[in-house]
């Protein structure tokens, strides 16, 4: 079912699951002492800083601050959701994945018809080495566009030879799989015979179409020579909803290996030419414009978007229709830029003549959303004089007004035009026009639900005082990480002079990726962490902490005071956590910990304890219990202390005047900072 999935599965699961072999499996290891060291998957670096300790079942990376555990790896490395890291662990460990009971999803509803359209795409796939017409097929895809047979397989691409039934014959001998058949879109209805039915795809290179989960939904065929149309995709289905789905992002997820900037592209083929040479990090629309729904998915997954426009008219149009789609759902920490290829140029064509190294320069150059924006603006004005300023300036607010008012972005563009108009900001926010909101998706009466609600079975969870409990993944996230800002952030500025004029300065922060996204910003890098050797010792409240969390089981042997659990700084708050967790799970570890909790601040404090060279000798400690009872002894005692200090304190000025209360004050101060240490 596609309930939630129960906690106790995730906790065997974890509790089965080494994290040593896990991570093995993706990157290359090396022992060093009791832990494994490696040149981290999630950020670029020559020296290793990850770090891996097989005894807490957890990983952490000292240069970009990435930890976790088996599942939080697997959701980082792979590019998968909550669910589906769960549900890859779980087949490389032989379990079933239970589920919670629940109503079915759309995708659960439609197992069958998913599963037909599996089956049309191994048969295009297969009709590639076995139809009498193969060769056709496949000196199009060699010869006249120069593709690989790896990267054709790497997108399933198939062919669907001539004929009005081949389809029909190989996978609908009965009426019910010709039912699933017509209603995925695979076959058409006669019009003058009811209940008779002829393949939709003829002739034509077919493209598999994924969900983010890699389930084939939908088909684009393309044609061989000049026939109309040139492109053929499936109709809306029970599962495909072209204004939601995206072509190639589960091929970008599984290939690139830092998926943090994703381009948008407008054909098929630009997708798949741009992977063979190294460029994996491309998507695009099926035969639509960019719209909202595409910014909400994508910001989902990255932080910086780019636009790729052929240079002519029409790809300055379908610029300015993604520029009003990404307006109104424009977060704080994401960007979106344009880059317009030159006259006569496409994805495709131009990654051939330049190569791979020449059109990520031209991402280098691409125009912020700022440029864009405003050079829109002025490009509606026809006059040159006081009433084309005074219309600029409106139709930049227009555009500016439909930007949510918590996004940073707006107050910033509100600043440039301000100081291109001559207005002040608060006159141009109070004389600004209505705000024009720009959706181009468009809405369907057969949807299950509305796009802003989740469509696929993914379920997270947000930290309760006793656990976890379920909510929207897809809406909310999964955090792992020590810092919420695991991505670099970027927040470039734009070059405008006076009166509009664009002066072509670079944007700051430019991106630095060179190929498979692995691009970071010069103005944003991830905070570096202290190395090993030179991190501080510890305070007696950090080792009773690290003690609970390398024999989590003295947790019940020891009674804490309600008041030393109000902790009022992080090595407090830390103790405090850590030891109410393991009193309420007695059977879990440091890694259920670390999975389960959700405050940032408290996470970044446990990582760099376990991290901390004071961690191997708690492991081994034979007394740490009695560690911890100190602790709260000395606690206890400073708590006396801190009454007295503060009795005396109230009593008065008379009192505190006293030579003897002003000793007495001294010597229980001395005593309690004494206790602190």
């Amino acid at each position: 079912m596609a309930g939630r999935i129960p906690d106790q599965f995730i906790d065997e699961l974890l509790a089965g699951t080494d994290i040593t072999d896990v991570v093995a499996s993706r990157i290359t290891l090396k022992k060093t002492g009791q832990n494994y060291s490696a040149l981290c998957p999630f950020h670029n670096e020559k020296s290793p800083s990850f770090s891996l300790n097989p005894n807490k079942q957890f990983y952490y990376c000292f240069g970009c601050g990435a930890g976790g555990n088996a599942i939080s790896f697997v959701m980082e490395h792979d590019h998968l959701d909550f669910v589906e890291a769960i549900e890859t662990l779980a087949k490389d460990a032989g379990m079933e994945v239970p589920r919670e009971q629940g109503v079915p999803d759309r995708y659960e509803q439609n197992s069958e018809l998913l599963k037909r359209l599996s089956e049309c795409a191994t048969y295009f796939q297969e009709q590639l080495t076995q139809s009498p017409h193969k060769d056709k097929a496949r000196h199009y895809l060699a010869n006249d566009r120069g593709l690989t047979g790896q990267i054709a397989k790497v997108y399933g691409l198939g062919f669907a030879p001539p004929g009005w039934d081949n389809l029909l014959k190989k996978l609908g001998p009965r009426a019910e799989q010709q039912e699933q058949l017509l209603q995925g879109g695979m076959l058409i209805e006669k019009k003058e015979q009811a209940g008779h039915y002829y393949d939709r795809f003829r002739d034509r290179i077919m493209f598999p179409i994924r969900d983010t989960r890699g389930r084939v939904i939908a088909f684009g065929g393309r044609a061989f020579g000049d026939e109309k149309p040139k492109y053929l995709n499936s109709p809306e289905t029970p599962v495909f909803h072209k204004n939601l789905e995206l072509y190639g992002l589960y091929e970008a997820k599984q290939n690139t290996p830092t998926l943090d900037h994703l381009i948008v592209v407008e054909g098929y083929m630009d997708v798949i030419v741009l992977a063979q040479y190294g460029i994996t990090n491309a998507v695009a629309t099926l035969g639509t414009s960019v719209n909202s729904q595409h910014f909400k998915k994508l910001f989902k997954l990255v932080d910086k978007v780019t636009l790729c426009f052929d240079g002519d008219k029409a790809g300055r149009a379908a610029a300015i229709r993604g520029l009003e789609a990404t307006l109104p759902v424009i977060q704080n920490g994401k960007q979106v830029r344009f880059l317009f290829l030159p006259e006569g140029e496409d994805p495709d064509s131009l990654v051939r003549k330049e190569g791979a190294d020449g059109f990520l320069n031209l991402l280098d150059d691409s125009s912020s959303l700022a440029h864009v924006l405003f050079e829109h603006a002025r490009s509606l004005v026809t006059l040159a004089d006081e009433e084309g300023e005074a219309q600029f300036t409106q139709n930049a607010m227009a555009l500016i007004q439909s930007i949510p008012v918590e996004a940073t972005l707006r107050s910033l563009l509100i600043k440039q035009l301000s100081e291109q108009s001559g207005l002040s900001s608060e006159t141009l926010s109070a004389s600004a026009p209505v705000a024009r909101h720009y959706d181009h998706s468009q809405s369907h009466s057969h949807a299950p639900q509305s796009p802003d609600q989740p469509h696929y079975d993914d379920y997270g969870y947000d930290q309760m005082d006793d656990g976890y409990a379920p909510h929207d993944y897809e809406d909310a996230g999964y955090a792992p990480y020590p810092d919420e800002a695991h991505s670099p952030s970027p927040s470039g500025k734009s070059g405008f002079g006076q009166k509009g004029s664009f002066k072509g300065k670079k944007d700051q922060g430019k991106w630095q990726g060179k190929g498979k996204g692995k691009g970071k910003w010069q103005n944003h890098e991830r905070e570096q962490f202290t190395p090993l050797s030179q991190q501080p010792k510890l305070g007696r409240v950090a080792h009773a902490t690290l003690c609970l969390l390398m024999h989590p089981a003295i947790a019940q042997e020891v009674d804490v005071p309600d008041p030393l659990l109000s902790g009022d700084t992080p090595e407090r708050q830390a103790f405090s956590r850590v030891w109410r967790y393991f009193v309420k799970h007695p059977n879990n570890n440091a890694g259920h910990l670390l999975y389960q909790e959700r405050n940032q601040e408290l996470l970044h404090t446990i990582y760099e304890l376990l991290n901390h060279p004071d961690a191997t000798t708690k492991q081994k400690l034979g007394n740490a219990k009695q560690e911890v009872l100190d602790l709260v002894a000395v606690q206890s005692d400073a708590l006396g202390l801190n009454s007295s200090i503060q009795r005396l304190k109230n009593s008065g000025n008379d009192a505190i005047n006293n030579p003897q209360t002003q000793q007495e004050l001294r010597a229980l101060m001395e005593q309690l900072r004494k206790k602190k240490s």
